[in-house]
């Protein structure tokens, strides 16, 4: 284990002052003459529980305009036992004379580091179980590039500080015991610059003058929270007064970049509204004094801090005139994730950090739950049920995917617990289907009981099932964990038995759903709600069972023999189903109307599951592509569209791509034409849905040339008179033009990126600069990414895009190999997993060797990079694996297409 000793240097005296009443230097008895340092030894990864904080004092002077800052952190503590060695955390900071107080002494203390930001103080003596009080002043960096711990960011001359701190950047910030369950309460004290706006989490308790044009900010004393929630901004902000939110009326504002007040005003209309709908669900009152919305630079650093949470510019701030259907759903969607982590996350939080899940996973589903009747005509609840499902299940194909409550052993593992398609996706799906089970009332109930049990404290998944076995039966809650302590998903399939004189029933079996090429075992069992519908003349029943076993049987409750049987009914199980091509072609003659939408898109999904285990043939899936195109719920429109997308399109030949775009466009474009490019007035926000759904369908999936044409003439018009254009249409319009488009608009685009002084617009500009296919325009957009000329994080489509496309997908992988170390040292740790996956685009098995021989030997070296490899890597090996066995069938599809479609 690597440690490093750190020089005693002088006590920032100037800083000592004003925190928590404390022995002062003259009260303090003299340090101990003769100092004997014990050797360092750190802990492996957790702190170890010897000694506890019990309350935080944080002083810092924190100026906007500086790339440094001081400060002094006070740490009240309990030790539990005799102790020569003090370890917290501490990461890129200058220590300074570190002491620990008790009643009787002060001793002076050797500051020591190890890796991955750990701290230890060595002290001459050994420190008694008891009271004691540890206090390190410090200096440390403001973060210019990675967005992390305390950074800023410049807009229009004017600098602001901001803070990140999950899952272990606090440490970057201040040295503390930065772990979830180390949950005290906190005070924060600023010196800042007079003028400044200066808030935090808590209300500001005083103001005080100093010389030198400087002031001094108080807070009130914080309820209970750990230190990644801690949080402030300081700079030349606007305060926008937005009422109350909340049963308390708590006050509602803004903090916006100096001149951005205007554009908080969708925001501001529903944000009290979001609170009290996620009040109503938990039967409590918002559970601060106050809620200031800080408005930081990028989507990321959207956190949920209690009290000041944090939501990007692009969510935010919205001018009137571009109000679109989109931006107000994200709005609304994010919004409400990151207040519903108030109740899920800040008043429990999950006290290590393999349970994550306890926030995230309840959080997703609360989203959906609340949201989606913020307005009902969006549909948003079952959308976002039916897509978490579908990301989660495509995730839990993969062997290396592991479990929503992951090991968090390592430091590797804690910057890897924060996993979209589990940590979020699967673990909201899972409470959806216990919810589908159990019933509403009864899940809600048990929600509310879980919150109120560990209110203002600490919870594992441990606590949760017991919750949860108190609230409805033992066996629910080992249902449930069967699923959070497992990776992989089910696959049921299910053999009809009819005899004479006897009710008709199933015998069901499960394994583990494993897609072909995988190295998964499917010897894997659950304990799976499993709920069916089965129909004939007779009419039809709706049983659920429990399978607990690889086998069991279910009575259909139908009399005689059904003519058809649905294993998913209502579309919410966590499972893949298996169905022989005799029992789909059954459910699929089902009378309309018969099926619900979601049991619709369910049957899909796994019809979708059926070519990628190599059960059902690509091509006679493609088959139903047309049908699927003609319905009139575009959410199976959209559903029956992802069949092509099964495609691997860099193995086809131009001719053979264009053949399929071509006949895509002939699916979608009718329609698509119907509603036009641009809204109508008075057009309700189904049609503008489906609107956007369809244009992008016709114009991206497929390619309809009338559609592509006037693209390129609105984008070009746009480009002239930004009124042209309604704004809910301009980014697919300037998305197809690039697509089709040639060096003129190319170079009008990059002019305008170059000129915009608002991140947002300048990112539409690069969005749109990601769309061109032209090799040669597609390389200049690389080399945008790797000249800085933007950051990385605006950049980083224009990658992405070139990565994914089948025209550009070699020399965008010749260029990422060129410039990986350069961009790796650009990102956040957690930003790294998306640097990597994004390999996992690559289908041949040449791009899988270079990505071994390359990647390989690079990840171990990198924060939170080995599981994004990992998966990438199994990725790219079932690619293969589906192309080789889909390859032929889809050419003879193509080849067998009318004349007109190619």
């Amino acid at each position: 284990m690597r440690w490093h000793l750190l020089l005693i240097v002088p006590a920032f005296v100037s800083l000592h002052c004003g925190h928590a009443p404390q022995t002062t230097p003259s009260e303090a008895p003299p340090p101990v003459a003769k100092q004997e340092w014990p050797e360092p030894l750190p802990p492996d990864l957790r702190l170890p529980d010897s000694v506890r904080p019990t309350q935080y004092t944080l002083d810092l002077k924190l100026l906007s305009t500086e790339p440094t800052y001081t400060g002094t952190v006070t740490i009240d503590v309990e030790v539990r036992e005799p102790v020569r060695q003090v370890w917290l955390h501490g990461q890129d900071l200058e220590i300074g004379s570190a002491r620990v107080e008790t009643e009787a002494r002060a001793l002076e203390a050797k500051a020591v580091t190890a890796s991955d930001g750990r701290l230890g103080l060595l002290l001459p003596e050994e420190l008694a179980p008891g009271k004691a009080r540890i206090v390190i002043p410090f200096t440390g960096k403001v973060d210019r590039e990675r967005s992390r711990g305390i950074y800023s960011q410049e807009e229009n001359g004017l600098n602001y500080l901001y803070t990140f701190f999950e899952p272990v950047d606090a440490r970057r910030a201040f040295p503390c015991f930065d772990e979830p369950g180390f949950k005290v309460p906190w005070r924060l004290r600023f010196t800042v610059k007079a003028g400044d706006v200066a808030l935090a989490n808590h209300p500001v308790e005083s103001k005080e003058a100093l010389p030198d044009g400087l002031e001094r900010v108080t807070f009130a004393n914080s309820k209970p929270m750990p230190s990644y929630l801690v949080a402030f901004v300081v700079g030349p902000f606007d305060v926008v007064e937005a009422g109350t939110a909340g049963r308390n009326a708590a006050p509602l504002r803004f903090i916006v970049p100096r001149g951005r007040g205007g554009e908080t005003r969708y925001a501001a209309s529903v944000t009290g509204r979001i609170v009290q709908v996620l009040e109503d669900f938990f039967d409590q009152p918002y559970p601060y004094e106050k809620l200031d919305v800080a408005v930081v630079p990028r989507y990321w650093g959207t956190m949920e801090h209690p009290g000041i949470v944090a939501l990007g510019q692009p969510l935010t701030l919205i001018r009137p005139e571009e109000e679109t259907l989109d931006r107000r759903k994200w709005y609304v969607n994010i919004a409400g994730h990151e207040l519903g982590h108030y109740w899920f996350g800040n008043v429990v939080t999950c006290r290590w950090w393999n349970d994550i899940w306890l926030n995230e996973s309840l959080t997703s589903w609360l989203d959906r739950k609340t949201m989606g009747g913020f307005d009902p005509k969006w549909g948003y609840a079952q959308e976002a049920a039916l897509n978490s499902i579908a990301s989660a299940l495509e995730a839990d194909a993969l062997a290396s995917t592991l479990p929503v409550r992951k090991p968090a052993d390592t430091h590797d593992d804690v910057i890897g617990s924060f996993d979209n398609s589990t940590t979020y996706a699967k673990g909201s799906a899972i409470v959806g289907m216990f919810e589908a089970w159990l019933g509403e009332e009864k899940m809600r109930d048990f929600l509310r009981a879980h919150v109120r049990e560990h209110a203002w404290k600490t919870a594992t998944a441990d606590d949760f099932a017991a919750t949860l076995a108190k609230s409805t039966t033992p066996e629910v809650a080992r249902a449930f964990r069967s699923f959070i302590d497992q990776a992989g998903a089910p696959r049921i399939s299910a053999e009809l038995q009819c005899a004479p004189n006897a009710a008709p029933k199933l015998k069901l079996s499960q394994e583990r759903y494993v897609p072909a090429g995988s190295t998964a075992s499917a010897a894997q069992t659950w304990s799976v709600p499993v709920c069916v519908r089965a129909g004939g003349k007779q009419g039809e029943a709706r049983t659920c069972q429990l399978l607990t076993a690889p086998t069991g049987e279910l009575e259909l409750g139908v009399k005689g023999c059904p003519s058809w049987v649905l294993l998913n009914a209502g579309g919410l199980g966590y499972y893949r189903t298996s169905y022989t091509q005799a029992q789909l072609a059954q459910v699929l003659a089902v009378p309309k109307g018969t099926l619900s939408t979601a049991e619709r898109i369910t049957l899909l999904a796994d019809v979708e599951a059926g070519v990628r285990r190599g059960d059902l043939p690509l091509a006679v899936a493609m088959k139903l592509v047309p049908t699927t195109a003609k319905d009139p719920d575009e959410a199976i429109v959209a559903r029956g569209a992802r069949l092509l997308r099964l495609v691997n399109m860099e193995a086809l030949t131009p001719a053979e791509r264009a053949q399929l775009r071509a006949w895509a466009g002939t699916l979608y474009g009718p329609r698509a034409r119907g509603y036009g490019w641009q809204p109508k007035p008075g057009d309700s926000d189904e049609v503008r849905q489906r609107r956007a759904r369809y244009l992008t369908l016709a114009t991206t999936l497929g390619e309809d040339p009338a559609l592509v044409r006037e693209a390129g003439t609105l984008a070009r018009a746009w480009l002239a008179d930004r009124k042209s254009v309604d704004p809910e249409a301009v980014p697919l319009v300037l998305h197809v033009a690039a697509r089709n488009g040639d060096r003129a608009l190319f170079d009008t685009l990059l002019t305008q990126a170059r000129k915009a002084e608002d991140v947002n617009e300048r990112n539409e500009f690069l969005g749109a600069l990601a769309g061109f296919r032209d090799p040669a325009l597609v390389g200049q957009t690389l080399a945008l990414v790797a000249s800085g000329e933007f950051e990385m994080r605006d950049s980083r489509p224009l990658l992405v895009s070139a990565l994914l496309a089948p025209e550009t997908r070699r020399a965008a992988w010749t260029f990422y190999r060129e410039h990986f170390d350069a961009f790796a040292q650009k990102v956040r740790s957690d930003e790294l997993g998306w640097l990597i996956q994004m390999t996992g685009s690559l289908c041949d098995d040449q791009g899988r060797q270079e990505l071994e021989s390359f990647l390989g030997p690079r990840v171990a070296r990198l924060e939170g990079a080995p599981r994004a490899y990992v998966r990438a890597l199994e990725s790219v090996r079932l690619c293969v694996e589906a192309d080789r066995l889909h390859h032929a069938g889809v050419q003879a599809f193509l080849r067998e297409l009318p004349r007109a479609s190619r």
